[in-house]
């Protein structure tokens, strides 16, 4: 027999601690392919499969499962405790998975061989849990999960509140709307739609408009901002990737695609394929990855290093690559669409083109 137990102290009172990870716990179980019903009367599904259910719920002190066995252990479950207690910096929680390695049960030779192979053990120990626990705190790994949390494929709380009104992207939103200058007729497609703030902005000129974005939590909020254009048929939000658009060929009048294209593994792919849903003349306005902002706040380590960065002339090669005729790069001064929106004075100066010349914004369209 064996407990297996982690924990840590989080700088959160015990009820948010306890509302946090829940929340997390459910996202990223899901990506495991594990369901999460969260409450007393919760349970864990996998497949179709009831694994864990919910024996004690107390939001602020934690929760307990009854975990069940596998199928050659029918009837030797285990116990799952997650519990929550005040500490001198916040709360630490504690999982325990108690019994957890008893082994026994289903068949003779399989009881056999986990008495008798003690050492299986250990080698699941280091395998499963600590191997994965030293990636994952690794410099690499640690820096793909900050990056793909803020910025590639946004989750949490804070991605939510920072996309939800995402001040410090309205100077960039500005000029692809006026670049865009949409009517009432026109169809936009936006790639990498964040949490829908730009989405917001373009509907005003009385346009339909559909998204994709590759973070499922961006698709719910850029829904949820937008809920009432949803609930009017003029705008659809998509969960999908930017080299594989779930739309038809030719299925809109214009394209928009504002910072995600460092990001790209395969820019030019993501770019054909925006090409291909755009009709004969469409036109796309795309904000571009400047080399200037390396190592700024508005790309900072560790996202800096897993960026790519174009000059003018590589954005334009790529947009000729991925199949448009009409192909040029504007730069744009930003500060004075920052003073309009708001952005904050100390941060001005981010936004200024006078040493650099601004803003790189790609224009195409197709022939």
């Amino acid at each position: 027999m064996a407990d297996l137990v982690v924990s840590i102290v989080l700088p959160l009172g015990p009820n948010s601690a306890f509302d946090t990870l829940v929340q997390e716990l459910q996202t990223a179980l899901a990506r495991l392919h594990l369901a999460f019903e969260a409450g007393a009367k919760g349970r864990i599904v996998e497949g179709t499969q009831e694994v864990g259910k919910v024996t004690r719920w107390a939001r602020g002190r934690g929760f307990a499962l009854a975990w069940s066995a596998p199928p050659w252990e029918a009837g030797r479950g285990t116990t799952i405790e997650l519990l929550l207690r005040r500490a001198k910096d916040g709360t630490r929680v504690t999982v325990t998975h108690r019994g957890w390695g008893k082994g026994g049960g289903g068949t003779a030779e399989l009881a056999s061989w986990w008495a008798g192979q003690k050492a299986e053990l250990a080698g699941w120990f280091a395998g499963e849990v600590v191997a994965p626990l030293l990636a994952a705190t690794a410099p690499q790994a640690l820096g793909d999960w900050i990056t793909d949390r803020r910025a590639r494929r946004p989750t949490g709380a804070a991605a939510r509140k920072t996309y939800g009104d995402p001040i410090f992207h309205y100077p960039n939103f500005a000029v692809i709307l006026e670049e865009l200058a949409l009517k009432k007729d026109d169809y936009l497609l936006e790639v990498a739609c964040g949490g829908g703030a730009l989405l917001r902005r373009a509907l005003l000129s009385g346009c339909r408009a559909a998204a994709v974005d590759y973070s499922p939590e961006m698709v719910r909020l850029a829904q949820e901002q937008n809920r009432d254009a949803v609930a009017a048929g003029r705008l659809e939000v998509r969960e999908a990737d930017a080299g594989s658009l779930p739309f038809p060929d030719a299925a809109f009048t214009c394209a928009t695609m504002t910072g995600v294209l460092g990001f790209l593994s395969d820019p030019v792919r993501a770019l054909a394929e925006i090409r291909r849903v755009l009709k004969s003349g469409g036109r796309f306005v795309g904000l571009g990855a400047d080399p200037e902002l390396k190592g700024t706040p508005g790309a900072p380590e560790p996202i800096a290093s897993r960026l790519a960065f174009y000059e003018t002339d590589e954005l334009e090669a790529l947009a000729r690559r991925a199949g448009f005729g009409e192909v040029r790069v504007v730069r744009r001064d930003l500060e004075p669409y920052a003073r309009k929106a708001g952005v904050p004075a100390y941060a001005l100066a981010l936004f200024s083109g006078e040493k650099g010349g601004g803003a790189r914004f790609l224009l195409a369209r197709k022939a």
